[in-house]
């Protein structure tokens, strides 16, 4: 039977399995704040950034090992980080039943042990294993795209009910998650298919080390080593370093309920809600028009829309257009994109390769940690919310702008003629791959042909049964014809 959107059973175990806990760490992070207020019994506000920063270092420590743990096996890979995730939302649900003395530090240490469960970056490193497996990296990509999507606007009642419910009593919802987190890491251990290529895995065996300290010692070796050898890598972080820094999200929801007085709730809605249904519903376009134009014409163009429209949508931040404020219209412009990371990332598997992928991921993810705290702290400082004047209102915006037009420039020089080619060749796979379809297809029916000519069409068949049928109608004309004679005597 075939799956809806084209999934393949591959991608269904994978996907499935990974969704159950995303799922479990989204509801988690919702549930700490008013978790954290209910274990203190008085009306003194709780100070949770011990935790926080505790998490903050165990996603960092955890990226570092998971990119070399999994070179073992992302199997087992994900087999622990799940086990960590279980661990961390048992520990949750201890807490309620200890004195305030042991409940926040038992809080401190399952908060801590959520962010070491590396299932952010092993899910993008799976990802890029199904791709390569299935050779058609752009379907993949667009699918798990449309998945994420629809993930999170299932999510979203959760969170504005988690935002605005002031739940007391969290016996039940911590004993559901942990049900969650047991089934995920049964379903991993009996049905998890293991996506490492097997003579990788096989030769990471006879070197295998695997203490935590030794791992991340020998991944920030590797690092430098595939960044100042590798021809793509070096030069993409660099790139998508300016893009983070050009990421003023920060201040997206304050902006909004400063400039054009909406509520916290509004803010909130208005921000999510278009990119979500467009991604669900707009998701598989750039795929789509891939197939149709070409791979390469469809990043060069895809690539300049976005960059220009981020750099003139930044001065039009304080606009309204029919009433409807401008941050929200620069979001509608963008969602015919809504498919244009899935083909970076699908162009990207074949320019890293499955065996330097899981490096290039960790340091995808480390270096937005290290953007992302610089993003938060910069455009909050400059972001001034009672501003009357235009260029004071649009300053932080500005400087999103003067990054966004700076990476264009790692585009032009090195990373844009390794991507432009490596579309040339998934355009070139993909004709090739229906050339053959056709020229099978066109066997299958010469091969069926001369069958049904001989059953349908044959002449001698044909005249055999027109003549039995001849005859077998006289005789019974001749024989109503005698039983009426027999009645008129």
């Amino acid at each position: 039977m075939a799956l809806p959107l084209g999934f393949t059973p591959l991608e269904v175990r994978t996907y499935l399995i990974l969704t159950l806990c995303w799922v479990s760490i989204v509801v988690v992070n919702l549930l700490e704040q008013p978790y954290a207020r209910s274990l203190i019994h008085c009306d003194v506000p709780v100070n949770t950034t011990e935790g926080q920063s505790l998490e903050n270092v165990g996603r960092i420590l955890i990226t570092l090992f998971v990119s070399g743990f999994a070179d073992y096996g992302r199997k087992r890979a994900a087999l622990l980080g799940q086990f960590l995730i279980t661990l961390s939302t048992a520990l949750f649900a201890i807490a309620m039943f200890l004195p305030s003395g042991l409940a926040i530090p038992t809080y401190i240490v399952a908060q801590g042990l959520q962010g070491m469960s590396g299932i952010g970056i092993l899910d993008q490193i799976v990802t890029g294993d199904v791709a390569l497996i299935l050779n058609d990296s752009v379907a993949v990509y667009s699918r798990k795209g449309i998945v994420s999507a629809m993930i999170m606007a299932l999510l979203i009642p959760i969170i504005v009910y988690v935002q605005y419910a002031e739940i007391t009593d969290f016996t039940w919802v911590w004993s559901g998650i942990v049900g969650l987190n047991s089934v995920a890491m049964a379903l991993i251990y009996l049905f998890f298919p293991e996506t490492l290529n097997k003579k990788q895995n096989d030769d990471k065996k006879e070197k295998e080390n695997l203490s935590i300290i030794g791992v991340a010692k020998d991944e920030v070796k590797t690092f430098k080593k595939i960044i100042t050898t590798h021809p793509y890598v070096g030069y993409r972080l660099g790139e998508e370093f300016l893009v983070k820094m050009a990421d003023a999200s920060a201040i997206g929801m304050p902006f909004l309920m400063a400039q054009f007085h909406f509520s916290q709730f509004d803010a909130l809605v208005y921000n999510f809600v278009p990119g979500l249904v467009g991604g669900v519903l707009l998701g598989g376009l750039v795929a789509k028009w891939c197939g149709q134009y070409g791979t390469r014409r469809v990043w060069r163009n895809s690539f300049f829309y976005h960059r220009s429209t981020s750099i003139a949508n930044a001065f039009l931040m304080p606009v309204a257009i029919f009433g409807i404020p401008y941050p929200l219209v620069a979001g509608l412009v963008h969602l015919p994109l809504a498919g244009f990371p899935a083909l970076i990332q699908a162009v990207e598997i074949r320019l890293v390769g499955q065996e330097t992928n899981a490096k290039f991921q960790a340091m995808s993810q480390l270096m937005s940690f290290f953007s992302g705290a610089i993003t938060s702290w910069l455009y909050s400082q400059i972001f001034y919310g009672e501003a009357r004047s235009y260029f004071r209102v649009v300053a932080p915006y500005a400087l999103s702008a003067f990054f966004m037009l700076l990476n264009i420039v790692p585009f032009l020089l090195k990373t844009g003629p390794m991507q432009m080619n490596e579309c040339d060749r998934l355009d070139q796979e993909a004709k090739k791959k229906w050339e053959e379809e056709q020229e099978k297809a066109a066997q299958e029916k010469k091969a069926s042909g001369p069958e049904l000519t001989e059953e349908a069409s044959s002449p001698l068949k044909t005249e055999t049964e027109t003549t039995e049928a001849s005859t077998e109608l006289e005789a019974k004309q001749e024989a109503v014809k005698t039983e009426e004679e027999k009645k008129e005597d």
